[in-house]
């Protein structure tokens, strides 16, 4: 599944981009269904280049017949970024239970504001849920939905969440 979502914030480019790259748990409760982002490692490779790992976990809602089969783990992912300052960017991949998602998010100078723009590709691994073989056919979209309605949200909503933080900020 591929996702792309464009937005505009009246914001310096600078000061979004910085935001995210260094405060990102911040943010939390101006995303929708996340529960906790925990910075777990931060490296400054050169003078434009930081990697950054975080440890996301979601609250989403789960259908009763997929509860059985899916772990917490499942709603919990670590993201592998590597900040880019020269081109105000990101690359990443998300590693959870049974998926990853590998993306790229551009923070552009738009006048006195901010595009934002995220893309990413989701890859989810059906074998690694332990969904009985006459169940499959019924369960596995749900499943695919959920994880969707996990991820989906929390990669496209980045500009509401900033314009929401910005503004409890003051």
């Amino acid at each position: 599944m591929y996702i792309e979502s464009e937005d505009r914030l009246e914001r310096n480019a600078a000061e979004v981009y910085a935001l995210v790259r260094d405060r990102l748990p911040a943010l939390v409760p101006y995303l929708p269904d996340v529960e906790e982002v925990t910075e777990v490692s931060r490296d400054r490779e050169s003078e434009t280049r930081v990697r950054v790992v975080n440890r996301w976990r979601a609250k989403p809602a789960v259908p009763a017949l997929l509860a059985k089969f899916l772990s917490p783990e499942v709603f919990t992912w670590t993201d592998r970024a590597l900040w880019k300052d020269d081109e105000q960017c990101v690359d990443y991949r998300l590693e959870g239970f049974g998926y990853e998602v590998d993306g790229k998010n551009f923070f552009t100078a738009d006048g006195s504001g901010t595009r934002i723009k995220v893309t990413a590709t989701v890859t989810i691994h059906p074998e690694k849920f332990k969904i009985p073989r006459l169940l499959f056919n019924k369960v596995f979209p749900l499943l695919e939905g959920t994880i969707k309605k996990a991820l989906q949200p929390n990669l496209t909503a980045l500009a509401r969440g900033l314009r929401s933080y910005f503004a409890a900020e003051g």
